[in-house]
């Protein structure tokens, strides 16, 4: 792997392919084709990405832009919060409990993606929220289950299948297991410093304050593949 700590941290990609308009990781394309055809055959789903790689330029954007509230920050029942209510501590989980800091993200890697069903709305019209989960791609969700749970799913699982007290519950979101579960162990707690000291993002110093715990309940903490 070229210079490791780059590729891990979204700062180099040296491994991406444009697929259906997205930018993910070339070796996920052939799996991730073999379970679109699945979906479609078995279920006429048109499974979808709707994002795919995204470096730490553009994720540190969305960071900054939450963190200085020019952004919505929600907490699980949908509700704005305001900054002002909370410590710099506090705020900082409320944010990462839905958007990744930037260096530590998994789109990071091109192995992860969100995805719905075309066939029900139009990319513009997704909000990727559990409530649209269960009700609008009810059926996509449960036969993506289906196949995870019988092994089937062509290496892809879904890392926040549970809300394990870190990163909230998205059902959406898919990871490739045979590459993702090399570049997670590969991101230990050095890395996560490192990246934080190479950052000049909001609240750098406090994230640094408190690095290790961060690092526990929002990288480390997932649902593992079967």
């Amino acid at each position: 792997m070229s210079n490791k700590f780059n590729f891990l941290t979204g700062r180099d990609h040296p491994y991406l392919k444009e697929f259906e308009g997205m930018k993910i990781h070339k070796k996920i394309i052939p799996s991730l084709i073999e379970l679109k055809e699945a979906a479609k055959d078995e279920m006429n789903i048109d499974l979808t990405i709707i994002s795919g790689f995204r470096d730490y330029k553009r994720q540190q954007i969305i960071w900054d832009e939450k963190a200085l509230g020019k952004r919505n920050v929600f907490d699980d029942y949908n509700t704005i919060l305001n900054p002002k209510d909370f410590s710099d501590s506090d705020f900082i989980k409320k944010i990462m409990r839905f958007s990744a800091l930037p260096g530590a993200s998994r789109h990071h890697w091109g192995t992860d993606i969100d995805i719905f069903d075309q066939n029900i709305k139009s990319k513009n019209d997704v909000v990727l929220n559990h409530d649209e989960s269960e009700n609008d791609f009810k059926i996509l969700h449960q036969w993506l289950t289906d196949r995870i749970e019988n092994n089937d799913s062509f290496g892809f699982f879904r890392p926040y299948n549970e809300d394990l007290g870190g990163i909230s519950k998205e059902k959406w979101h898919l990871s490739f297991a045979p590459l993702a579960q090399e570049y997670y162990d590969l991101y230990d707690l050095n890395t996560f410093i490192q990246n934080i000291k190479s950052s000049d993002i909001i609240f750098r110093d406090k994230i640094l304050e408190n690095a290790e715990s961060l690092y526990n309940q929002f990288i480390k903490l997932i649902v593992l593949p079967l």
